[in-house]
């Protein structure tokens, strides 16, 4: 059983990175470019559930004993969508949210849980940066092709491959190349070379994106990577730069970027405001904003059924209407005890030995501030922030790969 969990592992935290080619499976109106129909959508579906399956049968065997933090966040994240699902307008698509979230509930768990076992991690991670520095390469390759031409032109020729868009190109591009970014650095021999090619493919692809979203992740990440490692003043000099460079994309226009389309965020800000205003507790229920959407649409909005409508493009405004104040609170919760959890364990290792688990929260804190400006708030719940906070707990607790 301890071989096949670690290749149970490296398939589950491999193919999750993937979740975009789930959009086939939505029930929300099909947007864009797709690269993987039902059938291929279906199968990685139950690639992810397999997975999970061996992790979750092998932990209930075993009558392991669940983390704390583990246990604290998983509860709170989960049993706040479940809550918001039951009492939103379309219980069925929450539900199956909430399928999602459990399953990688039991990756986060049995990762926490058997990461130590001998050929576990190095499985994972082997799998993880080939698997993602192929992704962002072919996305390069995409673009200088031009191909396919579609998806080239819905992006405005900015880099987005099998990520459909490229914002959510940039958004997995900044916490893989900082999780590969800390495997170089904490890693020998092979495994450092194949650390070092992810961070060069993921620097390049998320410059490629031009996504301004994306580039304030990554250098949110960096500032927290340089402050957490001792570099205070290369920490200070990024941020300086990083406020001088904001400051200059705000003022002119950017590659890919329609000058018409500055102001769009402000009105899907607004839009998702107004949706957790109408459903202050509890939320519409996770994946109802589109269906809500239409009833609260300001006149110069979005029309419904096209991107701008699907969710407001802000996590946590994302959170607060689909899944309300409580939703909210439980991502509060979860996140402190996280960190807590994080910084209690590597406060007794070495410098050298916190690099892992820095770079994979350097990534953390690259996401949650991309979020700030895209991405959905229950999706990057159940694909992103349950398997990635798992593998830092994973790691924050051992020393070596």
């Amino acid at each position: 059983m301890k071989p096949v969990t670690g290749v149970a592992l490296a398939l589950f935290f491999t193919v999750v990175q993937f979740y975009t080619s789930l959009a086939a499976l939505s029930p929300t109106p099909p947007v864009g470019y797709l690269f993987a129909g039902r059938a291929v959508a279906g199968s990685m579906v139950a690639l992810l559930a397999l997975s999970a399956c061996v992790c979750a049968v092998r932990l209930a065997r075993e009558h392991a004993v669940l983390p704390g933090p583990s246990r604290a966040l998983l509860t709170a994240w989960i049993g706040s969508a479940a809550l918001a699902s039951l009492l939103g307008i379309d219980p069925l698509s929450g539900l199956q949210v909430v399928g999602i979230m459990l399953l990688s509930a039991a990756f986060h768990l049995a990762l926490v849980r058997y990461y130590a076992e001998p050929g576990v991690a190095r499985t994972l991670f082997v799998a993880y940066l080939w698997a993602g520095t192929f992704a962002l390469a072919a996305a390069i390759v995409m673009l200088l092709a031009h191909r396919p031409a579609s998806l080239w032109v819905l992006n405005n020729g900015r880099a987005a491959g099998v990520f459909v868009t490229a914002n959510q190109c940039a958004a997995f591009a900044i916490v893989f190349g900082f999780v590969a970014f800390g495997v170089a650095l904490s890693s020998a021999g092979r495994l450092r070379l194949l650390g070092a090619a992810g961070t060069s493919a993921a620097l390049v692809a998320l410059v490629a994106t031009f996504s301004q979203a994306g580039a304030l992740g990554a250098a949110a990440g960096a500032v927290f990577l340089s402050f957490a490692v001792g570099a205070r003043r290369v920490a200070l000099g990024l941020g300086l730069a990083c406020l001088l460079a904001a400051i200059a994309i705000g003022s002119r226009p950017v590659h890919g970027h329609d000058p018409s389309d500055a102001f769009d965020r402000l009105r899907t800000w607004r839009s998702g405001l107004r949706v957790a205003e109408l459903f202050p507790l509890t939320g519409a229920g996770p994946m109802a904003y589109w269906r809500v959407y239409p009833a609260i649409r300001p006149p110069n909005g979005d029309l419904p059924g096209t991107f701008g409508a699907l969710h407001p493009h802000d996590a946590y405004l994302s959170l607060a209407g689909e899944t309300g104040l409580i939703g909210l609170a439980a991502f509060a919760y979860g996140w402190l005890r996280v960190a807590r959890s994080a910084a209690s364990s590597l406060a007794s290792r070495l410098p050298r030995e916190r690099l892992l688990a820095l770079g994979i929260a350097a990534g953390l804190v690259a996401v949650l501030v991309q979020g700030i400006f895209d991405t959905v708030g229950v999706v990057q719940m159940s694909f992103v922030w349950i398997p990635y906070t798992g593998l830092l707990l994973a790691a924050a607790g051992r020393v070596r790969i």
